[in-house]
């Protein structure tokens, strides 16, 4: 069995302007990802040779009328319906979303991003605060779900202040 996937260290680090906050990420337990494999089958998405041989009169693909994952004009609910179906019986992904953000000393969040289906086991990512008080204590925090369940949070108090 293999290792469950966990986060395994959170680093905050305010930059000069005391505006951004670089987030060191380390995830372990993550499943082997390799860009060529099929791992995730996605068979309503066109491959690149699809979209080369089609020579279907209509509408073009990039007319802001025309969904590209569905390729179907908006007026034909049967066919996207039908589609919309097929993709909900896509295996779950084995990769799971996270949630970084800072929270002030309120606790209210003042910076945040969102990963879908996080891959890489380690990631440094620069958020913008919102609002700043040099010196004043904030908290940098990790939330990990999968499938909608959190699975594991981090919170790491630091304080605003440039490094010396």
């Amino acid at each position: 069995m293999s290792d469950p996937i966990r986060i395994e260290s959170l680093t905050p680090e305010p930059l000069p302007d005391l505006q951004r906050v670089s987030l060191s990420l380390s995830v372990s337990g993550l499943p082997a990802y390799d860009p060529g494999s099929h791992l995730l089958h996605f068979p309503d998405m066109p491959s690149l040779e699809e979209e080369v041989q089609e020579t279907k009169p209509g509408p073009s693909r990039h007319d802001p009328n025309v969904d590209p994952f569905l390729d179907v004009e908006p007026h034909d609910q049967r066919t996207a319906g039908a589609q919309a179906l097929e993709r909900d019986d896509r295996p779950p992904s084995p990769y799971p979303d996270v949630t970084l953000s800072i929270l002030d000393q309120r606790g209210n969040e003042i910076a945040t991003t969102y990963i879908v289906e996080h891959k890489e086991p380690e990631l440094d990512f620069t958020l913008h605060l919102t609002t700043f008080e040099p010196g004043a204590s904030y908290i940098a925090r990790a939330e990990m779900r999968m499938h909608d369940e959190v699975i594991q949070t981090v919170q790491v108090p630091f304080e605003l202040s440039e490094r010396t």
